[in-house]
């Protein structure tokens, strides 16, 4: 026997919008996503783990926004001088 969620049970996992002339679709999920075939549009605030539309997905920085974060995480000398010269570079 499969077990069933109740409504009240999905509503704790996501929260749904209306699209005039579209219909209802996810929102937001409050939580993690095994599979998505679909489009996200949006935000992705965590992880991605696997594959996007078959291909490796990886974090990329633009040099400008390496430069920030370095400069928050209080980074040695060396790695703001090389991330200052990447972005001279660009």
């Amino acid at each position: 026997m499969t077990q069933e969620i109740t409504l009240e049970e999905a509503l704790k996992l996501v929260d749904f919008d209306y699209i005039r002339g579209r219909g209802w679709r996810v929102g937001s999920v409050k939580g993690n996503v095994v599979d998505v075939h679909g489009d996200v549009g949006g935000d992705v605030g965590g992880h991605v783990y696997g594959k996007i539309s078959g291909r490796k997905w990886y974090f990329a920085e633009t040099p400008k926004e390496k430069l920030q974060r370095l400069v928050k995480e209080n980074a040695g000398k060396g790695e703001l001088l090389a991330a200052i010269n990447q972005l001279e570079d660009s």
